[in-house]
């Protein structure tokens, strides 16, 4: 059996031609192999001028995976004058496949979908974002885009023959399919000890309300939809008034723009940049903070919010997509409202945080690996018997 994973990723390729990444890993695509004897990935491809280990980024290898590299088809250029080519490779590469897994939203993914229904091949979605927000969120030719993607991503969903979101409720809602359809995250958690949450209640059992409180964020800080903005100019804000916070942002991208607004507002001392870390220094990391953020503008179900809840972190978060279905009601705040943040994080700091610890970590068992595998692969068994069929 040949499967064929589509998708923008993007996927990165080192200097000596290793494939690499920190979510897209080995790990992601051995489930795969359930069900294919070989895997080819088709996916936006951008190349490094250095090694995988000096980019931070895990080695992708397994046997009977191969990579087709597409260009960047959501600039300019590539979305005018490349496409046609990219089509072509495309099509060829789903002629050869059994089973079509096409991650969305994706450009490469709606041609995938639209090169199965060409060739009368039944495919399988995995919904794990909102194509509106995402294009809507980015760019100004997002905004000019974002209505073709939409409907491109509404269209795909409805017409496959197997689906899995990533939320429970709000991605089904939006891109509704009339297909066996399952509800499981990305995210990788193994068996949860308790001994984390232990050490949590530790660290808020001793913190005091004059101490300082540290905020963190995982996510790309080179997009601007990812809202860590607004989180610097609520602690802003908020230090002002006497309290003492400060932010740590995780994620890999240009800084400029994220510290001219820090430069502007005198925080240099309260904001760090920490640039990409090897996922499982993250979790060592996030013991370390006091209270995550996920501001986004564009999500589905986020995997750093629910590996920040694995570590029994007190969390806040935006109205953005799945992230409500994660957080309890009074530490949500509408995407962009500093005065929300401001509000939520000053009862935070006078809270007992230590029911929010355990709320958090009571959610996250809900998201490890062999609950979410359990549902992929009876998903995976149908849809294998479907095409033997």
């Amino acid at each position: 059996m040949v499967g064929l994973f589509s998708f923008d990723g993007p996927m990165y390729r080192d200097i000596n031609g290793v494939y690499c990444n920190t979510t897209i890993t080995s790990e992601m695509f051995s489930r795969y192999f359930r069900v294919v004897d070989k895997l080819v990935v088709v996916i936006r491809t951008y190349h490094l001028d250095k090694t995988y280990e000096e980019a931070a980024l895990k080695k992708v290898d397994l046997e009977g995976l191969e990579f087709v590299e597409i260009g960047n088809l959501n600039s300019l250029k590539g979305f005018f004058f490349e496409k046609k080519k990219y089509k072509k490779i495309i099509l060829e590469q789903v002629g050869q496949a059994d089973l079509i897994f096409a991650r969305m939203p994706s450009t490469v993914s709606d041609i995938t979908i639209k090169a199965a229904r060409k060739t009368n091949k039944k495919y399988m979605v995995e919904v794990g974002g909102c194509a509106w927000d995402a294009f809507w969120n980015h760019s100004f030719l997002g905004k000019i885009i974002a209505p073709y993607m939409f409907l491109n991503e509404k269209k795909g969903v409805r017409n496959a023959s197997f689906a899995s979101y990533v939320t429970e409720r709000w991605l089904q809602r939006r891109y509704p399919c009339d297909c066996q359809s399952i509800a499981a995250s990305n995210v990788y958690l193994n068996l949860l000890r308790d001994s984390v949450l232990d050490k949590r209640l530790e660290k808020i059992r001793t913190k005091d309300k004059k101490d300082v409180f540290i905020i963190g964020t995982t996510a790309a800080v080179n997009v601007k939809y990812k809202g860590q903005e607004y989180v610097i100019k609520a602690i802003y804000e908020l230090n002002k008034k006497g309290y003492n916070f400060e932010y740590e942002l995780v994620g890999g991208g240009d800084t400029t723009y994220l510290k001219e607004i820090v430069d502007k507002l005198d925080l240099n001392d309260k904001v760090r940049f920490k640039g990409l870390l090897l996922h499982e220094d993250v979790f060592d990391w996030l013991d370390s903070i006091d209270i995550y953020a996920q501001p986004s503008k564009q999500e589905g179900l986020p995997r750093a919010l629910i590996e920040a809840l694995s570590r029994a972190c007190p969390a806040i978060g935006s109205t953005t997509a799945g992230i409500p279905e994660l957080l309890q009601e009074e530490v949500i705040f509408n995407n962009g409202n500093v005065k929300d943040i401001c509000n939520i994080l000053e009862r935070l700091a006078s809270a007992n945080m230590m029911e929010y610890a355990k709320k958090n970590f009571k959610k996250a068992h809900e998201f490890e690996l062999s609950h979410l595998d359990e549902k992929r692969n009876t998903l995976y068994d149908s849809y294998k018997r479907f095409i033997q069929h």
